[in-house]
């Protein structure tokens, strides 16, 4: 009943807009490239306190003006602002197509953060809200212009393992993230070799995360939504950079076609050659994209993108464990030494992305906005890793193999409707048909595979109303997954602003995830990879969000916040993936469900001074779960759980052509599952007369110890180049700039970081094993044009 309430109270408010008389709607773009820019800001100067701001699509309406002429601001950061006079000549509408010029900024105004406390639209009203640019994701040495290694340094994301791309929100599952790529779904958008994402920053005009108390726009995930925003092309002539590496290259390309259609183009090839003689190794990966925009008119426009990437490593540690070996046997330690010279570790793995989308967008009239979209995302790995060691006469084996393949098709369609001024409404739905195939193999025995076809129909309808310092933002989704009951998500966010300057900010929602990933970070020596597995025999798994929040503007440059969240997992669900792993069991039958909770409260400082800017952070917070089948039902702290983060990235604009910058990071390390027996499985080889062993590891207690604390600090250094051999080589292509870029990670190498204890026999020994025994220095040179 509720459900129904809250429909009809939208429908009821929306009917209190039709007496309105004049109604100013439009696109914002960059007048130099033609790209619409997302959370442009549009002030009506001349009516106070009436404001909105621009979509994911560059676009606004500001309905219920009542004056027939009007003078209205528009401003974005990094550009100039524009006031234009607009008069509605008893049409009681207009049109416009506003273009900003990016601006000229003095040293002194450089940063790398946005600030957000005074600006308008979703922005207002969202909780836990993050946006990164290009700009601050190339400042932060560590990041190497990658997404998922920039919003590591974010408060509430974490990385799941030092070695992984694969990110914990909140000390939720990486499988609980939604991640869109303008508007599609990607399923493990990460490379394997440098545990990166696979999207180039060159083509990345912006990236919004919720992590947590997201909108009814937004399902099938419990934990945050990641949507990236690419370029679209530009319009004026042909511009793009060029950036080799010692790690890998980097090409980005947009241009137009006509008066009416732009492409642009990028792509990336990592070939890592002094990793791969360290290991002689043959690994490489590249992606690519490509994007066409053609706009029929004003009003009209029709974008066709695609995107591929391809992952092929062949890893072998051997030589590497050699050497240690040899370091050990100078120590007086023979035992070890000869452990380490017949220790094979091997890495194999085969990943594929393919995704092809249309977009259709349409202003109908100035209160409403359609966008219809058609996409396919595909992807499928293949990974192996085994481990073999021996000690004395006794030799260990142990090997894991997994498969995973996702073909998502999906349509959806959504309207922006805003009958007047201090209500926009949107409402929207879609429909997903998948193909779900899982293998797997433990110690060379086969598990099961299985191969599902589901599909998910979903409907969602949310209204935000504005009254003046109040903004309250009501929405429900309906959704029904492989044609069961329906599932109702009501959520709420609430924006409540004071005087002084400060705004109170809270949420509440109900998120059921259809789609689970297979927790095999137990099995696999580092998980790098999402197995995703659909929940067709049972029910979806279930969390509530509570979230309440305060941020204030401090001065002119400075902004504070503060979160404190709370989130009930009343279901959710683990693989015992080695249970009875010599039956041919279903893998719904190794699925058990269970529930958790995670909290926590984190402080968010931001903002300029002077020539500094950037961001730190500290987030105190705990994750914990329970499962029938684990300590029969204890509760225990989660793998993702840390308990003190403190992290931060600064840069400093010394002159207009240099700036340094520099990020760190302390943490807590994550509990573990220290082993202290091995469960033994024999075979005997006959030709060489040893008796083989195949451990299972066995604990008495699930993450009953914890890692030890992590701590990182990187350096960077930018500088445009106007003399010499590059300036000269910069001037050969026709290019506008060039950069000379110098990144040193892991500059307290001294002090490792343990990613892992290998158990000797007896249990009486542990080796700890790092991943970052030296510090490395990426050199690199960027040409624009």
């Amino acid at each position: 009943m509720k459900q129904y309430l809250l429909t009809s109270a939208f429908i009821m408010v929306v009917l209190l807009g039709s007496a309105q008389k004049n109604t100013l709607s439009g696109i914002v773009y960059d007048v130099q490239t033609g790209e619409t820019l997302i959370g442009a800001t549009i002030q009506v100067t001349s009516l106070e306190g009436k404001g909105t701001a621009t979509d994911l699509n560059g676009f606004f309406s500001f309905p219920g003006i009542e004056p027939m002429s009007i003078e209205i601001m528009a401003s974005f950061i990094g550009y100039e602002s524009k006031t234009i006079q607009v008069n509605f000549n008893g049409q009681h509408k207009s049109f416009l197509e506003i273009r900003l010029k990016p601006m000229s900024v003095a040293l002194g105004q450089v940063t790398i953060v946005e600030l957000s406390a005074n600006q308008v639209g979703d922005r207002e009203v969202e909780t836990s809200q993050h946006r990164l640019t290009p700009k601050s994701i190339k400042s932060i040495p560590t990041a190497h212009n990658d997404v998922f290694k920039a919003m590591r340094f974010l408060p509430g994301v974490e990385a799941t393992e030092p070695l992984s791309p694969l990110v914990s929100v909140r000390g939720s599952d990486p499988g609980e993230n939604l991640i869109m790529l303008d508007g599609v779904t990607i399923y493990n958008p990460y490379h394997f070799i440098s545990s990166s994402g696979i999207f180039n920053m060159q083509t990345v005009k912006n990236i919004d995360i919720l992590v947590g108390g997201f909108g009814a726009e937004y399902g099938g995930r419990n934990a945050s939504v990641i949507h990236i925003s690419t370029k679209d092309g530009n319009e004026e002539g042909i511009h793009g950079e060029v950036k080799p590496t010692t790690v890998e290259s980097r090409m980005f390309l947009e241009f137009p076609v006509n008066n009416k259609t732009t492409m642009m183009v990028g792509g990336r090839l990592n070939y890592d050659i002094a990793g791969n003689f360290i290991l002689n190794s043959n690994n490489y990966f590249y992606d690519v994209n490509l994007s066409l925009t053609h706009r029929f008119n004003a009003r009209n426009r029709m974008d066709i993108k695609y995107f591929g990437s391809k992952d092929h490593t062949s890893m072998n540690f051997n030589n590497l464990y050699k050497l240690m070996g040899y370091s050990l046997e100078r120590m007086g330690d023979t035992l070890i030494y000869k452990s380490l010279l017949d220790l094979d570790f091997t890495w194999e793995n085969q990943w594929h992305n393919n995704i092809g989308t249309f977009i259709w967008k349409s202003v109908i009239s100035p209160k409403l906005y359609f966008r219809v979209q058609a996409y396919a995302s595909l992807h499928d790995a293949d990974n192996f890793s085994a481990f073999k060691m021996k000690v004395e006469d006794v030799a260990f084996n142990t090997s894991t193999r997994f498969k995973s393949k996702i073909y998502d098709y999906t349509a959806k369609a959504s309207l922006n409707y805003t009958p007047f001024f201090g209500n926009e409404l949107k409402l929207g739905a879609e429909y997903s048909s998948y193909l779900f195939a899982n293998g797997s193999q433990i110690n060379s025995v086969d598990g099961v595979s299985a191969e599902v076809t589901p599909g998910l129909l979903s409907f969602f309808i949310e209204d935000k109303i504005k009254i003046r310092q109040v903004i309250i933002r009501p929405g429900i989704r309906i959704s029904q997954f492989n044609q069961r009951k329906l599932d109702y998500e009501p959520r709420v966010n609430l924006m409540l602003g004071f005087g002084t300057g400060w705004k109170l900010k809270a949420a509440y929602g109900t998120y059921y995830q259809y789609i689970i990933s297979m927790n095999t970070q137990e099995l696999e020596f580092n998980q790098f990879l999402d197995y995703y597995y659909p929940l067709s025999q049972v029910r979806p798994s279930l969390s509530y969000h509570y979230i309440a929040g305060l941020e204030k503007k401090t001065g002119k440059n400075l902004e504070v916040s503060l979160d404190v969240y709370y989130k009930d997992i009343a279901r959710t669900y683990t693989f015992d993936l080695l249970q009875s792993q010599f039956e041919a069991f279903a893998l719904s039958k190794k699925v058990f469900a269970g529930s958790g909770k995670t909290y926590g409260t984190e402080l968010l400082i931001k903002g300029q001074v002077q020539k500094f800017s950037g961001w730190a952070s500290y987030t105190l917070a705990r994750s914990t779960r329970s499962f029938p089948n684990i300590m029969d039902g204890k509760e225990y702290l989660y793998d993702y759980d840390h308990l003190h983060t403190f992290k931060g990235v600064i840069n400093f604009q010394a002159t207009e052509r240099i700036s340094y910058s520099a990020d760190f990071m302390f943490q807590s390390g994550v509990p573990r599952s220290i082993e202290n027996s091995l469960q033994m499985f024999y075979m005997y080889e006959p030709i060489t007369g040893q008796m083989i062993y195949s451990p299972q590891f066995t604990i008495d207690q699930k993450n009953s110890s914890r890692m030890p604390w992590t701590m990182q600090i990187n350096l960077g250094l930018e500088k445009k180049i106007v003399r010499g051999f590059g300036k000269d080589l910069a001037g050969f292509f026709h290019a506008d700039e060039s950069y000379l870029s110098v990144n040193v990670r892991n500059v307290l190498f001294l002090r490792r970081n343990v990613m892992y204890y290998l158990p000797m026999m007896g249990f009486d020994k542990y080796i700890p094993l790092g991943a970052d025994y030296l510090p490395s220095v990426n050199i690199g040179y960027t040409i624009k044009f």
